[in-house]
Order: structure tokens, then C-alpha cells, then sequence
């Protein structure tokens, strides 16, 4: 018995040490970890460096200021190579610690590559397993990308830190940039007929002082980075930019907008400015004919009067109701522009086909493979109610001579 008991205990033992002894296996200490906060993927001149990528590498003692030196806070590294990983494996051999992708929050990719192909970048993105999903991507317009990952910025130390920051800034007041991550555009690409959309971004100004301390220590800075329009893809390749109302009524049938503001005209050099703080679209389709579908728009916003230099009595309902008409034909102009905009580039990145697909499954699987000639031609209503709830800090304008 006594035997038994000793075996039982030697094993438990074993065991214990068993536990105390993991670990893993490919860890690496933290001061030896490069951590990356942005990346720049540009499209080189041969086939032998078809990927250039630029990280972009935070200096921690910049950062933390305890044993700062003055210099840059971060650090560009690049590699190139035939793939994306062999690039990163170039760019290793120009630091001495581990890229650490984990912390990632944007990535950039040049209007060039776009215009190639996206596939192969996003099976990278979304297998790695350092990378993160929630990353958010943008298209580098006429620029390489590599730029937008060198321009010192006033408001952040760290660039990629500056534009996540700008990107939140715009969504929640000028309208029609959102967040668009790794997840999303992976998701955009499978779209029937249709394709992702990813934010743009420029360097404005004078560019070859974008990389400079001098940038910072002006009033006006040389160079800016610039959230810009919305790139729109069909499948995994870029077929078009949207900008202004395009861009706005594209948004807005994605149920994306924020807030954003709104602009009428009553005369000659005359207008009046509203903030839109409560936008919802809803598209409904009668599919039971799916080679000739009839969808229906049906938008609610809610508008506060932000700017009237014009002498119109706000208290009369009559007037209030003529600018509520305005602000509905401004909203039908804007979403007619964004679906006549789709349809010119053929591609569905608005989400048509996916409504059908979901209202009738079956019929679906009839048109989806020429989706595209259907969407061009199919019918579609547009219904606004729009509610003017205030006019701010006062009605009527002092400029009403009384």
C-alpha cells in the first residue's frame, strides 16, 4: 500500500515540476520587441521587389522622455522583397530588435498597388497572427504611401497615432469618412458584384518637408497629412475615387454618417447651414422578380440650423417648412449621385445585390452572374423626412428689420 502511495506521489511531483517548467517557446522580452505602429506597402518597379514595405518603428525613449535625446519619436524601416514576408524579413536586417506587428493601427497601401490588386495583401493581413483585424486601412491617393508614414505631425508625436486621431475627428463632423478596418475590407471584397471602400489619404503642402523637425516649428506646417475621399474597389481592384456628394450620399446609404453638415441655397450667394446629427437610410427591395428588382430608399434625419446670415423669419412654419424641402432635395440629389456614380464604375459597393440576396436566396443565384447588368437598369424610389428640431441659440436673426 505504502508502495502505491509512494508512486502516486512521485507522479504527482512530476507533474508539478511539468507545470512550473512551461513556457513559451517563441517568446521574446519586451526590450527586444521593435514595436510598429504603422505600415506602408507600395508597389516596386520589378516583379524582384514587387513589395516595398515601410514600418513605421516608435521610439520609446522619445516617447517616454526619460532618456530622450531630441531626436525623431519614430523610425522608418524598409523591405523589399518577391512577397510581403520576405519583405519583412528584409526589413529585419536593418534593425536590431524584433518587428512587432501586434500593435499596428494603420496601414496604408499606394493608389498603384490598389489599382493592381488588393487579394494577396489582405490573405496576409488577415492570416498573420500578429496582425490585428481592427487596423484601419487607407489608399495613399497619387502619392506613394510610404509618405504619408514620414510626416511629422503637430498634434501626435507618432504619425500613424496622428491620422487614426484625424480620422475619428472628420467622421463625427464633416460626414462621409469612417472607419474601414482590415475586417471590413476583407468582407468588401467578397461582396457580389460590389467591392470594399477605404478611405483615402494625402500629404498636402511642401512634401519634401514632411520628414523634418522643421515641419513642427512653424505656425503653418510645411507639410499635413490629409484624410481625402474614399477609394471604391470592384472585387479586390481600385476603379474610382468619390468625393463631395458622391462620397456623402455613399455614406449615407451605408448608414454611416455621424453628423455632417448640409447646405440650401434661397437666392442668388444666399445659404443657409444645418448640422445633420441623426441620419438613418433603410433599403427595402420587392424581389420576387429578381431580374427586375424595385428598391426603395426610405431616409429620416433629424437638422439643426447652424447658420442663417440671411433676414428669414425661422418662427414662421411656412418658412421652416420650405427649408425642410430644400434639405430633402438636397438629400435625394446627394443619394442619386452616389448610386449614378456605382453604377458608372459597375460596381456594387453599396450593398444592392447582398439585399437582394438576403430578401430572395434562391432567385439570387439566378442573376448573380450578371448582377451587373440588372443593377444598372433596375428601379429605384428614394423617400426623405427630414425634421428641423432647433435653430440653435436663438430663432429669428437680429438682421430682421423690426
Amino acid at each position: 500500500m505504502k508502495d502505491k502511495q509512494s508512486v502516486y506521489i512521485r507522479i504527482g511531483l512530476t507533474l508539478v515540476m511539468f507545470l512550473m517548467l512551461t513556457g513559451c517557446w517563441d517568446s521574446v522580452e519586451l526590450n527586444r520587441r521593435a514595436i510598429v505602429s504603422g505600415v506602408a506597402i507600395d508597389r516596386g518597379a520589378t516583379e524582384a521587389d514587387k513589395y516595398v514595405l515601410s514600418f513605421q518603428i516608435i521610439v520609446a525613449d522619445e516617447i517616454s522622455g526619460e532618456n530622450a535625446r531630441g531626436t525623431s519619436p519614430v523610425a522608418i524601416y524598409k523591405g523589399t522583397g518577391r512577397t510581403m514576408f520576405e519583405a519583412l524579413a528584409d526589413a529585419s536586417r536593418q534593425t536590431a530588435r524584433f518587428l512587432s506587428l501586434g500593435h499596428i493601427r494603420v496601414i496604408v497601401i499606394s493608389e498603384k498597388f490598389a489599382r493592381e490588386g488588393i487579394k494577396d495583401i489582405m490573405d496576409v493581413l488577415e492570416r498573420e497572427s500578429e496582425t490585428r483585424l481592427t487596423s484601419l486601412l487607407f489608399i495613399s491617393k497619387g502619392q506613394p504611401a510610404s509618405d504619408s508614414m514620414t510626416t511629422m505631425t503637430v498634434f501626435g508625436r507618432i504619425p500613424a497615432n496622428d491620422l487614426v486621431e484625424k480620422l475619428e475627428t472628420t467622421s463625427k463632423q464633416f460626414g462621409y469618412n469612417y472607419r474601414m478596418e482590415v475586417d471590413d475590407v476583407v468582407r468588401g471584397i467578397q461582396m457580389p458584384s460590389g467591392g470594399p471602400m477605404i478611405n483615402g489619404v494625402e500629404v498636402i503642402g511642401d512634401v519634401e518637408q514632411r520628414d523634418s523637425n522643421d515641419n513642427l516649428k512653424a505656425i503653418k506646417p510645411k507639410a499635413t497629412l490629409r484624410v481625402t475621399g474614399i477609394a471604391v474597389f470592384k472585387e479586390d481592384k481600385l476603379v474610382g475615387w468619390l468625393q463631395g456628394e458622391e462620397a456623402i450620399g455613399t455614406s449615407l446609404l451605408k448608414n454611416k454618417i455621424t453628423q455632417m453638415p448640409a447646405f440650401v441655397s434661397i437666392g442668388e450667394n444666399k445659404y443657409l447651414s444645418f448640422n445633420i446629427y441623426l441620419s438613418q437610410a433603410r433599403i427595402v427591395v420587392d424581389a420576387k422578380d429578381t431580374e427586375n428588382p424595385v428598391f426603395t430608399i426610405k431616409i429620416t434625419q433629424q437638422a439643426g440650423l447652424k447658420e442663417s446670415p440671411n433676414p428669414l423669419e425661422l418662427t414662421k412654419p411656412d418658412v421652416v417648412n420650405n427649408l425642410t424641402e430644400l434639405l430633402e432635395k438636397n438629400i435625394r440629389d446627394q443619394v442619386w449621385k452616389a448610386i449614378a456614380k456605382s453604377r458608372a464604375l459597375k460596381s456594387d459597393y453599396i450593398g444592392f445585390g447582398e439585399i437582394v440576396e438576403r430578401e430572395n436566396p434562391q432567385g439570387w443565384k439566378k442573376v448573380k452572374d450578371h448582377w451587373e447588368n440588372i443593377f444598372a437598369t433596375c428601379e429605384i424610389k428614394v423617400e426623405e423626412d427630414v425634421v428641423i428640431r432647433h435653430t440653435d441659440m436663438r430663432s429669428d436673426s437680429f438682421q430682421i428689420n423690426k
